[in-house]
């Protein structure tokens, strides 16, 4: 069984390695099979005429940005989307909820799940109205919907789909606690990572993608400097009565 940590491994393999119900939660954010490469830009229309909604055919690793649309250089127009096109199998579901005992699954309105009154809701902000103003995540629990709004404008994306850190450090704070085990199958930009490093909460990430892979890595590995930076320095702090106060 894999110890806690980020791994570059396929989902499927990673989580048959683990008994039913290890984790606590799972959190994550699988691929919604929507061809979101293909959009123009806010325009409504496709960027490959005469194929519907979801059935794109053209997703290149070179694609560059033509520099149309509102977003000119929004990460979809640059960035490699081949992973979008496909939604996971019906086999990847019944492993997740085999693992996990609670499940946040982001894009779940296009799944195929069981009723939930827990939606949670990510208002984006989006100034333009032909832009999705929301994103929404189901949920195993039986709580009141609930609703997170911030901006999505943020610099220095290294993923198309990556979720602000403050989304994860929400969520945790909502539907988890310490000691919990929180699994992510499709890690990304490891938003989800770095707010359970945060938080002090064991996880277990995996990535397939080898390029996202190292990108994430990276920024998991610059957190942990940060956080340990700030340890050390909180214990050469003195404390009060050590200087007379």
């Amino acid at each position: 069984m894999l110890e806690a940590g980020f791994y570059n491994l396929d989902c499927m393999e990673g989580m048959a390695q683990f008994p039913d119900g290890f984790f606590d939660l799972a959190i994550v954010d699988p691929p919604y099979g929507i061809s979101a490469d293909t959009f123009n830009n806010g325009s409504g229309a496709s960027k490959d005429k005469g194929h519907k909604y979801g059935t794109a055919v053209r997703c290149r690793r070179d694609r560059v940005n033509d520099g149309r649309g509102k977003l000119r250089n929004r990460p979809f127009n640059r960035a490699d989307c081949s992973w979008d096109r496909e939604q996971p199998p019906p086999e990847y579901f019944r492993e997740l909820f085999r693992v996990s005992k609670n499940q946040i699954i982001w894009g779940g309105n296009y799944f195929d799940l069981p009723p939930t009154r827990c939606v949670v809701v990510w208002d984006k902000m989006q100034p333009w109205e032909n832009f999705s103003q929301v994103e929404i995540a189901w949920t195993s629990f039986d709580k009141p919907a609930a609703l997170f709004r911030m901006s999505n404008t943020m610099a220095g994306k290294i993923h198309p789909t990556q979720k602000p850190v403050e989304l994860y450090q929400w969520l945790l704070n909502r539907f988890a606690r310490p000691g919990m085990k929180i699994l992510d199958t499709h890690v990304g930009s490891a938003s989800s990572l770095v707010a359970c490093q945060r938080a002090g909460i064991e996880y277990w990430g995996f990535e397939i993608d080898p390029s996202y892979f190292g990108k994430a890595s990276v920024r998991l590995e610059q957190e942990k400097a940060q956080v340990s930076m700030m340890e050390l320095m909180r214990q050469a702090t003195p404390e009060p009565e050590q200087i007379g106060w």
